[in-house]
Order: structure tokens, then sequence, then C-alpha cells
């Protein structure tokens, strides 16, 4: 079975395109993203699509930066599709942000995507993470100490600050991907960066996953499958802890009588709820953090400190959350 079939399938089966009618490509010039073009290209038809292809240019890279624009407006060209281009000066947003060059052009890009789709009218953002990558997040997100929550890693489908983003390809691994490209004549950009090992993320795919698959060379398949069944059972707890929120959550206080009454996996969840609906965003927030406050409550506890100048104080058998007055 041809590549473009499977793809057609797993679109299909996961039901990638429901409700999505206008797409927009993230397109690089890299054989990951020149393949995921092509394939929306030629399956179309079959999904009813309009696309529309999107290019931002990091600044980063000098001339072969402006290249690989120019290589992506082609295209689109070529294809008879709409090409919006974006650009940006990561360095400097990195310098000014005291964060990695690496973050800052993610948070960048990004930003111009969401823009895009939304000046155009368009329901999702098509991205072409692989197999590949998934299996890197995941190892990356191990090293962090991720629990399962952050082992689920990508989905088909994501809702997010950015609007809906679609990864069709992350069944498929990038050395199937180079090999549509060479079938369909495609000469991808080469992103010299991406073998550089300054980065974490390049230092797993180009060290840690090599070594790793000496042990077991099915490793991208079996870290694939642990975060899909793990995004499935998250889902499922998820779900549940919604169900029971109002019951052990009311007036911003968590209940300690209702809480105990709940698995340790639920417990979790709530609490992860329960912060993010009291502070806004946890994203300073650690496993550490979450499960300080499940101690308050399950070993009654007077309370616990935690980022952004806040505690957790248990009165009368429920959890606030004040500010640290020290």
């Amino acid at each position: 079975m041809s590549l473009l079939k499977d793809f057609i399938g797993i679109c299909a089966a996961e039901k990638i395109f429901d409700g999505v009618h206008k797409v927009l490509i993230a397109v690089s010039g890299g054989a990951d993203s020149l393949a995921l073009a092509e394939l929306l290209i030629n399956s179309r038809r079959r999904f009813d699509l309009e696309l529309c292809i999107a290019h931002f240019e990091h600044g980063l890279r000098g001339q072969d930066s402006i290249d690989d624009a120019d290589f992506v407006k082609d295209f689109a060209d070529k294809h008879d599709i709409k090409f919006i281009g974006g650009s940006g000066d990561v360095a400097t947003f990195a310098a000014e942000n005291k964060i990695s060059v690496e973050t800052a052009a993610r948070i960048l890009r990004y930003e111009f995507l969401s823009k895009a789709k939304d000046n155009s009218n368009l329901d999702a953002i098509a991205l072409a993470h692989h197999a590949d990558d998934q299996a890197e997040t995941i190892l990356m997100r191990l090293l962090r100490g991720a629990t399962s929550d952050g082992l689920a890693a990508m989905k088909f489908r994501t809702f997010s600050e950015y609007g809906l983003l679609i990864r069709p390809l992350l069944r498929f691994k990038k050395v199937e991907l180079e090999n549509f490209c060479r079938e369909k004549n495609l000469s991808p950009r080469l992103d010299a960066t991406n073998f550089e090992t300054d980065a974490t993320r390049n230092k797993i795919r180009l060290e840690l996953i090599p070594t790793l698959e000496k042990f077991n060379p099915a490793l991208v398949e079996t870290l694939c499958r642990l975060s899909e069944v793990t995004a499935e059972e998250s889902d499922f707890i998820s779900a549940q802890a919604d169900k029971i929120f109002p019951v052990v959550v009311k007036d911003n206080c968590i209940f300690r009588a209702e809480f105990l009454k709940l698995h340790p996996a639920l417990q979790r969840v709530v609490i992860k709820k329960f912060l993010a609906q009291v502070i806004g965003s946890i994203k300073d927030f650690g496993f550490v953090h979450f499960e300080g406050v499940r101690k308050v409550l399950t070993n009654n506890l007077s309370g616990v400190e935690l980022p952004k100048n806040l505690r957790a104080n248990l009165r009368q058998g429920k959890l606030h959350i004040n500010k640290n007055f020290y």
C-alpha cells in the first residue's frame, strides 16, 4: 500500500478533518513539511479541503533562511495554492525574554501561524510532526520528570491557544517521508542546525535514540504506542474528573471530605484543574507542587508553599489558595 493510501486511511480513521474544511499548512521547506503539503494536495478532494501554505522565516541562518522562504513560495505557486509568508528576529526575542533560541522560534512561529489562520478565516493549522518527533518529545519529557499526562505528548488533533492544530503524520517515520519526497521528485531544503548537538532535542535525536535502538530497534514505534495509549487513558481520567469536579470544588475551595473519596489518579487531575481555575496558569507548577497539595489534603496538613508567591492552606476541611505573606 502506498504512503498516500496509508495517509488517507489514517486521516479517515482518526477523523482528523472532522469539522475542518480550510487548512493552513505550516511548511518549512524540509522533507517532513514538504511531504505533508504534497499529501494534503493529493488528498484534498477526498476530504474536500481548501489549502493555504504558510512559512515563517526565523532570521537565524542568513541567506539560507531567505532561500527557504523563496523555495516554499515557489512550491505553493507551482500548485496554485495561496502562500502566506512571515518573518521575525528570533535571536533578539530570545535575548529580551531570556529564553532559548529554540523556544523563541517556536513561540514566534506559532503566533505567526495563528494570526495567518485567523486573518484568512481558516479552520486549522496542519503541522508536520511525525513518529520520530513524537519519540523525541516523549524521551525529553521523561528526562524532565513528566508523569502520564506528559507522556501523552502530541495528538492528531489539539485545541490550543493558537486554534485547532492537526498532525496527520504522527504514525509515519521520518525515513518514510523522505522516501515519499524522492518518489515525488521533491527536493527538500536542508537545515544544518538540525545536526548541531547544542540543543537538547538534537542530542536526543542524534545521540540518545540511536543508542537506545541498540536495545530495541522498534524504539520509535514503542514510544509512539505508549503515547497513544497514555493519551487515551489521560482523556478518560480527565473526563471522569470533570464529572466529579463540581462536588469536590465549590467557591474556589477543595472540600477535603469529598476529595478523600477519590482514587489518587483522580485526585491529581482535580488538583491540576483546581489550580488552573483559581490561578489561571500553572505553567510554573510541576509534579512536586501538585503532589504537595495532595499530601496537604490526604494527611490533613496546614498547607504548602507554591510558585508565584502563593500558598495552599487547609482550614476547617477546605483548601484555599492565598497570597503568601511573610
